[in-house]
């Protein structure tokens, strides 16, 4: 996925929205969940390799933390670190989106919760006015 840019020109919460769903479409894509099932398969093995491919996969949340980065500098969330930011939100919502696909091969979550993952996203990074 291509690195999401914020745009002050758009309603960052839509922003946030189309992100995440094209973040979902990717991790959730039939040929990642099964590549993902084969390497945790093999990292449950040899902790080596996987603190390597942990640190790896650190890179691939990079365009959501750009685009909550760029929001926290534009004064629109709070500042605090990026990168922790993004890997809180994006662990609530790869509870509900990535691993009822990858252990159950179904995911029957309502998509109005995407929207229960941004606000409670949102309620803790809330700009302070």
């Amino acid at each position: 996925m291509a690195p999401v840019a914020y745009d002050p020109d758009r309603d960052f919460v839509e922003q946030l929205k189309d992100s995440l769903w094209r973040y979902i479409e990717v991790i959730t894509n039939e040929t990642a969940i099964g590549l993902n099932r084969m390497v945790l398969s093999e990292l449950i093995r040899d902790l080596d390799r996987s603190r390597k491919f942990f640190t790896e996969t650190e890179t691939h949340d990079y365009p959501m933390t750009q685009l909550i980065g760029e929001a926290m500098e534009a004064g629109v969330i709070r500042k605090a670190d990026p990168v922790f930011a993004t890997n809180q939100f994006l662990a609530l919502v790869k509870s509900f989106f990535f691993w009822p696909e990858f252990f159950l091969g179904e995911n029957t979550t309502p998509k109005d919760v995407l929207d229960d993952c941004v606000a409670m996203f949102l309620a803790h990074y809330k700009a302070d006015v």
